[in-house]
């Protein structure tokens, strides 16, 4: 079975079968899209909140602002149908205190994320968010089974 890694700001798509990974999310967030009637799903791995530069941006997938339609657009492409989209995400924690929330960019991920599903009409069906710990995340298109993984811990099904 194909095994796909989705880096830091990346969106991948598949159709059909395969795996699509996401390792190492501390205040990053995986975010899953998925038809599974059309069997098309996507990962993006989220870096940021907002892109606050604006204008053309190469890598949607980095900031949660552009993510979402990224991914709506690029999944369509494949058959996928919006109406039938639901969501699933992990991360968005806080491995280091630095005393100030303005600095949990894992909680901004999360709540921006969560603002741009709702506002796209694409519920979130399960997440593992906030926390700690950093995760990974292996999501299977052709079962759409979502595993998270915590270190010392056993995985957890979305």
């Amino acid at each position: 079975m194909e095994e796909v890694f989705v880096n830091i700001g990346e969106i991948k798509v598949l159709t059909q079968e395969g795996r699509l990974v996401a390792v190492g999310l501390g205040s990053c967030v995986g975010l899953i899209l998925y038809d599974a009637l059309a069997k098309v799903g996507g990962m993006a791995h989220v870096f940021l909140p907002t892109n606050r530069k604006g204008g053309d941006n190469p890598h949607p997938g980095k900031f949660a602002d552009t993510a979402v339609a990224a991914m709506v657009e690029q999944m369509t492409a494949l058959g996928a149908q919006k109406r039938r989209l639901k969501a699933k995400m992990a991360g968005g924690s806080q491995l280091f205190s630095y005393g100030a929330s303005v600095m949990d960019v894992g909680r901004q991920n999360v709540e921006a994320l969560q603002r741009e599903l709702q506002t796209a009409g694409i519920p979130l069906v399960a997440s593992d968010v906030l926390g700690s710990r950093g995760r990974k995340l292996i999501f299977d298109v052709g079962t759409g089974q979502v595993l998270v993984f915590v270190i010392g811990q056993e995985p957890v099904e979305l």
